[in-house]
């Protein structure tokens, strides 16, 4: 009896020990082969959106890759970010600061120090963890994988080091989650112009500004189409407006480019932009005029040399029908 407890016993030990391992090991570390020297890391995804039940677990993995040619350690931070008042950036990060979307308490990476070998990958999970009572609406926090500093000689002596700088690389992966439930979606398009309503230009490409508001308590993801019509209605071309997210609160300015060539005329372009939800759409127009001064003046020198060629043969031929 003795020896089936101690046996009972190993095995519960050792079951237990396994699970302490697997929870403990969850992250791996791959070794990839050909990765260029090219001083720096990178981390991927770069954004992630997850639709979610309150008092639910879901797990995303990240994955850092070590380009700087030396082992390098790593730090994992948390920040939350909201939108811009402005609409002059995407988003803003700022650290512990509370919003009525804060999500970086939410967030429990498995690990918060790592070091890479160069050409090492590290798949490192994330937990996003949220909360039973949690209402409806965005959430927003950013995981930011940073290099930790090498130490600097005189630190153990207590030294400064002169004339050396340490520099620290941060690139971030944004999460975006949405807890399911009545939420409000409310976002409309502000103005649609050229850049620096610039309504004169010798050439392509034009650059057209949107200006979108969010006013609801989730992001939101405008896109649409710009369509290029000449004078006479007729269309000459179209740029599609990817989707772009915008913060819950905030506004969200976007440039888009038209490329393609065009000759002398007057245009109207006119945006079709989808809100994002609903399938509401906004619509608006704005008209330029282009006139390229190479093209003028090559005809403007073609037109006076046939008109000096007439006058030259007119003149010609009436001094000899005089004579």
């Amino acid at each position: 009896m003795k020896k089936i407890t101690l046996i009972l016993l190993a095995g519960l030990i050792c079951f237990y020990s396994l699970a302490f391992l697997s929870t403990v090991l969850a992250f791996e570390k791959q070794q990839l082969s050909s990765v260029p020297l090219v001083n720096d890391f990178t981390l991927g995804p770069g954004k992630i959106e997850v639709l979610m039940e309150p008092g639910t677990t879901v797990t995303k993995n990240l994955m850092i890759t070590n380009r700087l040619g030396k082992t390098t350690h790593f730090r994992v931070e948390l920040e939350n970010f909201v939108g811009s008042e402005l609409g002059d950036t995407a988003s803003v990060l700022i650290g512990a600061q509370k919003s009525p979307y804060a999500l970086r308490d939410y967030l429990h990476p498995e690990i918060e120090e790592f070091s890479l070998e160069h050409g090492e990958r590290m798949v490192l999970p994330v937990d996003i963890v949220i909360p039973p009572n949690m209402a409806p609406g965005g959430l927003y926090g950013s995981v930011l994988i940073s290099t930790a500093p090498d130490e600097l000689p005189g630190k153990d002596t207590g030294e400064q080091a002169e004339g050396q700088i340490q520099v620290v690389g941060r690139v971030g992966c944004l999460f975006f989650i949405r807890v399911k439930g009545e939420v409000n979606e409310k976002g409309s398009l502000l103005s649609f112009d050229t850049v620096k309503s610039k309504h004169f230009y010798q050439k392509t490409p034009i650059a057209f500004s949107i200006f979108y508001s969010n006013q609801g308590n989730v992001h939101l993801n405008p896109y649409g189409i710009i369509t290029i019509k000449n004078i006479l209605g007729r269309e000459v071309g179209s740029v599609n407006v990817d989707a772009y997210f915008a913060m819950p609160q905030s506004k969200r300015y976007r440039e888009v480019q038209w490329e393609k060539g065009l000759s002398l005329g007057l245009y109207t372009a006119s945006l079709a932009l989808n809100r994002g939800y609903s399938n509401i759409i906004d619509n608006a127009k704005v008209t330029f005029f282009v006139f390229p001064l190479k093209t003028v003046a090559i005809i403007a020198f073609c037109v006076l040399l046939l008109v000096a060629l007439i006058w030259f043969l007119a003149t010609r031929f009436e001094f000899k029908r005089k004579s």
